[in-house]
């Protein structure tokens, strides 16, 4: 059967389950004062709008006909390994607020015998206003297929338009005042965090949409010798050590995400987050931000563009 690019998906309605954004604020453990600020604030903390893409695909119908890699998957795509996310945070996203997700299948790719999907989405609050742009490259299994050509169908990850800063938005953050006093070179993060096994568990709550994050016997059937966190849990201790100096909304008015995991965070390993400023402009603080276990391996690395205008 032929698929024709793009194919569009089912769009699929919000809020985010209540249990879902109470366990992200408990996964970020001792390390998590302003993300657990913003939930008890009642705002989607921006590690969580990067996962409006998997959000829609987990609630997509199950094809009866498609083996599903990672079984106990919660949702329409079981299984699947984020590496790359690309997201641009409109506004900021109440946690009771109705929104609407609608998305489609840019292509897949195979590389060095893994095969990989890209998804693009975007999400409108309930007055038609765009909150998020999400572009999304996953692993679709994580099992190396020997002998499988290196292969495109539909579009490349790098052929795809990114989302970009969203200029305009900034005259709603109400952190400009630090974001402007930051200065080139300046580091923050640095201290280590023990990525555990409860704190996957508690992100991923009773009802996982991919158990490979806290299900140790379904981690091995899909290949895995352990559960990893997963990629915007690792984020989010990056965005955490962000958001403690250039404030808590500081992400949530127009900025921009490229972020790429680079290695597992196996259950119970140690990872540094780490952030630096870049780039200050008039018009854009942009932040180098990245995890580096403890090993010395780089397990994610990224920009995020924050405007000011």
């Amino acid at each position: 059967m032929t698929t024709t690019w793009p194919k569009r998906l089912q769009a699929v309605k919000g809020p985010i389950r209540a249990d879902k954004l109470d366990g992200a604020a408990e996964g970020m453990g001792q390390w998590g004062a302003e993300t657990r600020a913003l939930a008890d604030e009642g705002w989607v903390p921006p590690d969580m709008m990067t996962g409006l893409t998997l959000f829609m695909l987990s609630s997509q119908p199950r094809d009866a006909d498609r083996e599903q890699s990672i079984p106990g998957g919660g949702g329409g795509v079981a299984g699947g390994v984020w590496v790359r996310e690309r997201v641009a945070i409109v506004r900021a996203l109440h946690r009771e607020e109705v929104f609407t997700v609608r998305g489609e299948s840019m292509g897949r790719h195979v590389h060095k015998g893994r095969c990989y999907g890209t998804t693009r989405s975007e999400t409108f609050n309930a007055a038609g206003d765009r909150v998020a742009a999400n572009l999304t490259t996953g692993l679709v299994q994580y099992k190396v297929r020997e002998g499988l050509a290196d292969s495109v169908e539909g579009l490349a990850p790098d052929d795809i338009e990114s989302p970009a800063p969203k200029r305009g938005m900034a005259a709603n953050n109400p952190c400009l005042e630090q974001l402007t006093a930051l200065r080139v070179g300046q580091k923050f993060g640095g201290y280590p965090v023990l990525v555990g096994l409860d704190l996957m568990e508690a992100r991923d709550t009773k009802r996982p949409d991919n158990p490979i994050h806290s299900d140790p016997e379904l981690a091995r059937k899909a290949g895995l010798s352990r559960p990893i966190a997963g990629g915007s849990h690792v984020l989010a201790f990056a965005l955490e050590a962000l958001m403690q100096k250039a404030g808590r909304y500081a992400l949530l008015h127009g900025a921009a995400f490229d972020i790429r995991w680079k290695a597992p965070v196996y259950a119970d390993l140690v990872i540094r987050p780490g952030v630096r400023v870049s780039e200050v402009s008039d018009e854009m603080v942009v932040f180098d931000v990245d995890a580096v276990l403890d090993s010395g391996a780089l397990a994610m690395t990224g920009q995020v563009s924050v405007p000011l205008l």
